[in-house]
């Protein structure tokens, strides 16, 4: 029986097939589950949802609550609770935390409350022998891919398919959905926010896929937003940070609720908070017309057409498709229901529908839909490789391998000398970085050190002897990149002085003498 887990930064859907229905459901897991009721656009009423909250709080001797447990317990706010564990992981953060006397950092939180939902999912739903489908952002670095793909096998021997979320959303949404026709989805959570633009090939012979055919993202949510809120309340009432400090688990709490009330029909929401420890009672309104001045202000709406504009241009350059080209439009995730995104989107695409009926469980049903055929595979981000620039006497970042390469490549993509950034040189280290064009709000693209925070090293060893050594900035060493069609790096290099000795040094001391073809580096 397929399963599919979409592991959210607030919230976490699970669905599965039924086959007495011969559709996909999204269960109810006893208290883990909460009922979430929404308004969207265009429809009466209020909407009913299924969601597991993504909380996690760790108890005296092993005695862990999670999802809404922790909610209706009362202790999201307490110190051994963990929330937005998924925001940590995927800005590789890990900071640890002591918790009932030992230290727990958030990656270890993410896998325990994965494996505890997993272990009720598996004794509700069938056995270890199920297919699951777990899905992953569009800018997930491969750490975090693979980071997944251990937790949900450990309880899943045969494994877990990873797909991607934005192109999952396609087969949520599958009434809507004509054959080789060109959708964007627009994915708009807690965390971040992804657009994906896809053609869809759903066959003959009942197999689904899509071609992806353009890609962007940033680094902003509903977590964000609510932070910038949190800001605007004790500016507006002349807080401290002090004042806030022992109840801000609280109050971003209400403010998320504000926020939801806000984006559906309310003109105002009156927030209040007493602060039990100082005797302090916090309170402020918050309105429409304040919200709406507030991500005015910050760029949301601007950074969601930014947004789309670079996943359009991407599917122009690639594909040549147009923004004229696209049959529908798909909004998923919480953000997107966000005050003044819905209409400013109906208003981008006023020739094609805007589908916003199932923003936190399309991803999950589509999933769930998935049946194994892997979505055309491209790489999401540039790959590059540490060069010495002798003009400048310094080290640069040289792409190698871009972002939007179909893999496996048939031929070398890129080739370049590799140059020796000191005289009288023997052994050349090998760096090999990754680099997204995800960008956070407020953030500087150089950290205070001068490192480019959209850069990540993979891969950093001793890799080439020369033999003779070669003298500084010689160009004696060629190479060439490609990715295999196990998602490798690979390398072809020659030495053209005559004569060499050279030879490529294993990690474990083996010698390949050069010159080797096609040599995998490292898993992208």
């Amino acid at each position: 029986m397929p399963i599919a887990i979409d592991f959210g930064t607030c919230n976490t859907v699970v669905a599965r097939w039924n086959e007495a229905l011969d559709d996909v459901e999204v269960p109810s897991f006893s208290d883990l589950t909460k009922v979430f009721r929404y308004v969207t656009p265009g429809r009466q009423g209020q909407v009913e949802t299924r969601v597991i909250p993504t909380l996690l709080h760790y108890g005296q001797e092993g005695t862990n609550l999670l999802g809404y447990r922790v909610e209706q317990a009362g202790l999201v706010r307490d110190a051994a609770t963990f929330r937005w564990v998924k925001m940590d992981l995927l800005r590789g953060s890990n900071r640890k935390r002591r918790v009932q006397g030992q230290l727990v950092e958030p990656r270890q939180a993410a896998s325990d409350f994965l494996r505890q939902v997993l272990t009720f999912v598996r004794g509700s739903l069938g056995g270890a022998d199920d297919d699951i489908v777990a899905t992953v952002p569009v800018e997930a670095y491969e750490f975090y891919i693979d980071w997944l793909r251990e937790a949900v096998g450990q309880l899943f021997p045969r494994g877990a398919t990873i797909l991607d979320e934005a192109t999952a959303c396609i087969l949520g949404y599958r009434d809507a959905v004509k054959n080789d026709e060109a959708y964007l989805i627009v994915d708009f959570g807690g965390g971040t926010l992804d657009v994906a633009l896809v053609r869809t090939n759903l066959g003959t012979d009942g197999m689904q896929k899509c071609v992806l055919l353009g890609r962007a993202g940033e680094e902003v949510g509903g977590t964000l937003i609510d932070r910038w809120l949190l800001e605007h309340l004790v500016a507006a009432e002349g807080l401290s940070e002090q004042d806030v400090r022992d109840v801000e688990t609280a109050l971003l709490a209400q403010i998320e609720e504000a926020k939801i009330a806000l984006s559906s029909n309310q003109e105002r929401f009156d927030l209040s908070q007493l602060n039990d420890l100082s005797g302090q009672y916090i309170s402020h309104t918050f309105t429409r017309n304040g919200l709406r001045e507030l991500l005015e202000n910050k760029g949301v709406y601007r950074l969601v057409t930014q947004t789309i504009d670079r996943a359009i241009e991407a599917a122009n350059t690639k594909y040549g498709t147009q923004k004229s080209a696209i049959k529908g439009v798909f909004l998923v995730g919480g953000s997107s229901l966000l005050l003044g995104v819905p209409k400013l989107i109906v208003n981008y695409f006023p020739n094609c529908p805007t589908y916003s009926n199932r923003p936190f469980e399309a991803i999950a049903r589509g999933a769930c839909r998935y049946l194994g055929q892997d979505f055309n595979p491209t790489l999401v981000h540039d790959y590059c490789l540490r060069s010495w620039a002798s003009r400048q006497g310094e080290y640069t970042w040289v792409t190698v391998v871009e972002k939007g390469t179909q893999y496996p490549t048939e031929k070398p993509v890129s080739a370049k000398y590799i140059l020796s950034a000191c005289d009288v040189a023997q052994v050349l280290d090998m760096v090999v970085a990754e680099r997204s064009y995800m960008v956070r709000p407020g953030w500087d693209i150089l950290s205070r050190d001068g490192e480019d925070r959209n850069v990540r090293v993979i891969f950093n060893r001793p890799f080439l002897v020369a033999d003779p050594p070669c003298s500084q900035g010689e160009r004696r060493f060629v190479a060439a990149f490609g990715v295999d069609d196990r998602k490798r790096l690979t390398v072809s290099i020659r030495d053209e002085l005559r004569g060499n000795r050279s030879f490529v040094q294993m990690q474990d001391g083996q010698r390949v003498p050069l010159p080797v073809k096609d040599f995998p580096v490292v898993r992208l």
